[in-house]
Formats: C-alpha cells, sequence, structure tokens
C-alpha cells in the first residue's frame, strides 16, 4: 500500500471512528461555539445536531461547575495547560444531570493564535454502552445531485476529521476483528511513545502485560460485540508499563457485519494512584473508626446517621441497623435539657470550627445517662464543601467517680489541717461561757447581759462548727444561685483564727453591683479555703491578705487573692495542677489540681501570677448567674 493511498484510507476510516464513536467527540470553536459533533454526543446530551449548531458549550454545563471549567480553559488559552481532564455535570435535553468526562485539548494556527478546541466527552453515570449507536446515513456518489457543494462540504467534514485526529489527546485506533492496527491517531507519540506508522500492522496485544491480555482474551468477544470499557497496562516504548483505559465497539459494513473494531483510550496511571492513595485512606479511616475503643459516630451534613463503631454499638445499646439512617434528633441519644447545646455545637461545626473535647450529657438506649468527652469535626468533599462530621464520645464516668473520690479526700485533708485553728477559735467562746455559768452559780443571775452573750458565743461554735462539717461531708453536687460575697464572708470566718495565730490580717475589697453566681456551695467554699490558707502559708513572718471582688464585663466576675508571701519561681508557675507535684513538705500536690478542676467545672478559669518575694496573685473568673436562674 503507498503512503499517498495509506493516508486517504486512513482518512476514511477515521471518518468512520469520528461518527460511529462510543465516545463523544466534538471541535468548538475558541468562543465556545459547536463546529461538528458526531452521534454519540447528540446522545449523551440529548439534543440533535442541528439544535446543537446554534447552542454554545456553556448552554450544556450545569452552572454549578462552570467556574472549574472555566478556569480550566482559561490554563489551555494561556499557555499554562497543554490538555485539560476533568469530570463535570453536563445538562441533558430534557432537563436531567448526566455526569461525563471531558478531555480537551486546543489547537492554535501558524501564528500560535487559539483556532478551536477538540472536545472528547464521555457518559460516565454509566460505563457501559447500550445498544450500538445507528449508523449515520452514508453518502452514494451513485446519484448526480451531488454536486460540487456536496463534495465541498465533503472535503470540510475530513480536514475536520483529520483535525481532530491530529489533535485528540485520546489515542483512536481502527483494528481488525484478529486485533491487527489498521489506524492509530498521533496521540500514540505522546501517550505511548510510537509513532503511528511503528504500530501500523502489529497487534494491539502485543504492547499489552501478559497478565492482562491473557485475561481479555478470555472475554475479548463479550466486550467487543457489547461495546464495553476496560483497563489494562500498556508497555511505553521506554519500556515502563502505564495504565490504560479503552472503549471499544465494532464498527458495521453495508451488510451488517463487523469488519473492524473502533477503540478510544487514554492513559489513566495518575488516576489509577490516586484511587489506590484513596483507597488506602479510606481503609486506614475505616480501621480507626472500627478499631478504636471510643463511641464514634459519622453523620451527614443533614445530622442522618452515616455510620457507627463497635465500640459505640456497646456503650449505648443501639446496633448500627437501629441507628444508621435515622436523624440523630430522633434516636434519644441527646437528653432533651440538651437540645439547646447541640444547636450551638451545629452552627459551630457548619462554620467550619472543631469541639475539642468538652463535657456533657449523653443517654444510651436504655435511658442511662453518660458524662462523656465530646470531640466533633467537620467533614469536607472533594470541592471543599462541607458533607458531615465525625464525632467522639468518650465515656467519663470513670474519671468523674475518680474526682469525686480525689474531691472528697482533699475535703478530709483540709478539714484536718484546720483542726488545730478551729479548737483554738472554739476554746475561747467556751472559756467565756464556762465563767458567765460560775457567775450564775455564785448569785448573779439576774444579769440578762450574760445570757444575751452566752446564746451569742454558743451561735458562733455552730457556726464554725457547720463549716467544718460542710467540708467533710460528702455531699451531692448541685448548682444553686448564690452570692458570691456571702460565701467569702463564711469561708474568712472559718480561717480567721489560723490567719491571726500567723500575724496575717485578711482585708476585703468588694465592689458593688450583682455578685450572684451559679455554683456549688460546699465545692466553692473549699476552693476558697485552699486558696487562702496557700496564701496565709507562704506568709509565716505575718502580713496582709486582700481579696478583691469586681465585674469583669457583663457577664463575668473576677476574684482575686493577692498575698505578700515569697511568691513562686517561674519554673514553678509552669507545673502546678499537675497530680503529687508540690513546694510544701507536707503537700500533696492535688490541692490546686482539685481547685482548679472544680473551677473549670463552674465554667470558670484560674490564672496564677507571681514574682519571688513579691508575693502572689490567684485569679478567678465565674460567669455570673441570671436574674432568673435558680438551678441547672
Amino acid at each position: 500500500m503507498t503512503k499517498d493511498r495509506f493516508h486517504l484510507q486512513g482518512e476514511g476510516w477515521f471518518a468512520q471512528a469520528f461518527a460511529h464513536a462510543p465516545v463523544g467527540m466534538a471541535l468548538v470553536s475558541a468562543d465556545g461555539r459547536w463546529l461538528t459533533v458526531n452521534e454519540t454526543v447528540c446522545s449523551v446530551i440529548g439534543y440533535a445536531e442541528d439544535e446543537l449548531m446554534e447552542m454554545t458549550v456553556r448552554s450544556i454545563v450545569h452552572p454549578d461547575e462552570m467556574d472549574v471549567l472555566l478556569a480550566s480553559l482559561t490554563g489551555l488559552l494561556d499557555g499554562t495547560q497543554n490538555s485539560l481532564h476533568l469530570e463535570i455535570r453536563a445538562l441533558h435535553k430534557t432537563g436531567c444531570t448526566v455526569r461525563v468526562q471531558l478531555c480537551t485539548s486546543l489547537v492554535r494556527d501558524e501564528s500560535e493564535q487559539p483556532c478551536f478546541f477538540v472536545l472528547v466527552l464521555q457518559d460516565v453515570s454509566c460505563r457501559k454502552t447500550g445498544s450500538p449507536f445507528e449508523r449515520l446515513p452514508a453518502m452514494s456518489g451513485d446519484r448526480p445531485e451531488y454536486d460540487s457543494r456536496l463534495q465541498s462540504q465533503l472535503e470540510h467534514s475530513n480536514r475536520m476529521y483529520r483535525l481532530f485526529s491530529e489533535n485528540s489527546q485520546d489515542v483512536i485506533t481502527i483494528t481488525s476483528n484478529d486485533g491487527t492496527i489498521l489506524f492509530i491517531s498521533p496521540a500514540s507519540r505522546s501517550v505511548m511513545g510510537y509513532e503511528p506508522e511503528e504500530l501500523i500492522g502489529r497487534l494491539a496485544t502485543e504492547l499489552w502485560h501478559p497478565e492482562d491480555r491473557a485475561v481479555f482474551e478470555s472475554s475479548a468477544p463479550d466486550l467487543i460485540s457489547g461495546g464495553s470499557s476496560f483497563e489494562c497496562r500498556v508497555r511505553h516504548k521506554n519500556g515502563c508499563y502505564f495504565w490504560f483505559e479503552s472503549t471499544v465497539k465494532p464498527l458495521d459494513d453495508a451488510d451488517g457485519g463487523s469488519e473492524h473494531i473502533l477503540g478510544v483510550g487514554r492513559n489513566i496511571t495518575d488516576r489509577k494512584r490516586a484511587e489506590k492513595k484513596l483507597r488506602a485512606a479510606k481503609e486506614r479511616m475505616e480501621s480507626f473508626i472500627r478499631n478504636n475503643v471510643d463511641p464514634i459516630m459519622i453523620m451527614d451534613s443533614e445530622s442522618i446517621v452515616l455510620q457507627v463503631n463497635e465500640a459505640f454499638e456497646n456503650r449505648f445499646g443501639w446496633s448500627g441497623d437501629e441507628i444508621v439512617g435515622r436523624p440523630l434528633g430522633e434516636l434519644g441519644l441527646i437528653p432533651p435539657d440538651r437540645s439547646e447545646e447541640i444547636q450551638r455545637n451545629i452552627q459551630r461545626l457548619t462554620s467550619g470550627e472543631s469541639l475539642k473535647g468538652f463535657e456533657t450529657v449523653r443517654q444510651c438506649k436504655d435511658g442511662t445517662k453518660l458524662n462523656v468527652l465530646v470531640t466533633a469535626f467537620p467533614m469536607n468533599d472533594e470541592r471543599g464543601r462541607l458533607s458531615g462530621w465525625s464525632v467522639s464520645l468518650r465515656d467519663m464516668s470513670d474519671r468523674k467517680h475518680a474526682e469525686e473520690l480525689m474531691i472528697n479526700s482533699e475535703k478530709l485533708s483540709l478539714a484536718g489541717q484546720l483542726a488545730a485553728g478551729i479548737a483554738h477559735e472554739i476554746r475561747n467562746p467556751i472559756t467565756a461561757i464556762k465563767g458567765f455559768v460560775q457567775l450564775m452559780r455564785n448569785g448573779y443571775a439576774e444579769k440578762k447581759e450574760y445570757f444575751d452573750i452566752i446564746a451569742s458565743e454558743i451561735t458562733r461554735i455552730e457556726m464554725i462548727l457547720n463549716e467544718l462539717l460542710i467540708l467533710a461531708k460528702p455531699q451531692t453536687v448541685k448548682l444553686e444561685r448564690q452570692d458570691i460575697r456571702v460565701l467569702l464572708a463564711q469561708v474568712t470566718t472559718l480561717l480567721d483564727t489560723q490567719a491571726i495565730l500567723n500575724n496575717v490580717q485578711i482585708v476585703t475589697e468588694f465592689s458593688p453591683g450583682i455578685t450572684h453566681i451559679s455554683c456549688d456551695e460546699n465545692q466553692l467554699k473549699q476552693v476558697f479555703i485552699n486558696f487562702i490558707k496557700n496564701a496565709i502559708e507562704a506568709m509565716p513572718g505575718g502580713g496582709e491578705i486582700v481579696i478583691r471582688l469586681k465585674r469583669e464585663g457583663t457577664d463575668r466576675i473576677r476574684l482575686s487573692i493577692i498575698d505578700q508571701g515569697c511568691g513562686i519561681p517561674e519554673h514553678v508557675l509552669g507545673r502546678l495542677g499537675q497530680p503529687f507535684y508540690t513546694t510544701k513538705e507536707n503537700g500533696t500536690g492535688l490541692g490546686f489540681m482539685v481547685s482548679k478542676r472544680i473551677i473549670e467545672n463552674h465554667h470558670g478559669t484560674v490564672k496564677v501570677t507571681s514574682c519571688e518575694n513579691s508575693g502572689t496573685t490567684v485569679d478567678v473568673v465565674l460567669p455570673l448567674a441570671h436574674e432568673q436562674q435558680t438551678g441547672i
């Protein structure tokens, strides 16, 4: 076969390939108008060829995809990209959406000005092609009315086919039924490393990996007759294998038989690598969720449960079948009194914020309530849009129980340390009572003021003993609206004797205004006693402790306990709050840690500032209670 004859026959084959390709092929002008399309393009988007000629590419692209497409086309026009490969949604004539894979390159003229785009379009909503496409009507030369106008149209079509063949980024082949390559487009250079002339006459399967060749040969008749897509590894001219996806379709002759096979293929190595990485990442995530000891649940953006792990099923009592697919609000997992908390958290997650470990209450299937530590973060899709949330629910029941034991232990420790000072405080009123009783025995019973003094002293003893019992007696945590000034007054009464014995004066500076907080009276008294007692012990030579109370903004109050003691070195400040770390000879290191935890449970903060030999300041900031708030 001479070169000219082969060239003419190749153009004829490519004309068939363009018309009957199982993927959409088209040429589009630089301003987005269709120049020529094959039947598959029309089939995919539902418009006839003459309808498309009056439209632009923009009219068939989903509006949400336009920005991505225009950005990619701009890369082709400014020369930063040689070709474009992306998956977008197209609008079918019926109004439905079709997902298509789009491969595009730009053809330029001799002066490097853009001429038109070469476009390959494939419906990936369903990989398998349906029944074979109908053949385009063949032009017959038997009719004398085929004049020069039709001949010109034919030449124009051939030019378009040739331009498409020379500039398509996909490899287009026509083979005989035994797999011999009869025609291959110039894309073989960039994709496979071969010139088209090097492959003509060779079996297409010669370049395939032996394992893939064996699989294909066993299923080739079904694949080809059905017009299907398949993947295989193909050897590049440099000897390396790459992944190749090919879509094949038999070409019918005039008698309805099949003499040739049309194939359109592309290099999908990058896609296969990406898919492998995606599978590995998915498997790692699935393994993390499946084997995590903490209960985990995955929800979509509408708060529908998508997945729970085994730890969730075991801890909360719901099986995956019971909970998956249902809205979170219908499960009973969230107690009714926590609905506002959930709405606030969903708003934070929707805005892209993560929830990094906050304590709350969740309810099991049997109605049991658990203290849990919730960690949640938003999950985005491939376009960066919110697609759902991952929520971890760590059971804090054992930890809460341990904290309660620790708090009670610290209470007993404080009560023991205060015993000596309280004994001295009680001895004074008892001495007065004994004296007045002696006077009454000696005939001075008519002195009414004696009874008043005795009654007041007994009342003082009773108050001191009550304060001591509050510390020693374990109580259920109950938040109530309390005036912090009253709590501080009661605590200073309890510590006055110890302060006097250490030559320390306690001075209070309370700013006017509302000073009510929502708190557990017992626990906060424990905190205040601990901080004031530490201040007293820090001044063995005596001094002054200032207890200052003032508003912080509109909804918080700041309590400052300021001493004139020896101060705390900087390297020690950073370790305050660590269990069993203490600077005292007989200390446990638990006092400050317990106090800090109590303040945090009251939604407050503790800050310690100190300078050696200049004293220490403990700042406690707590939220104010609303006027109508009586408990939580």
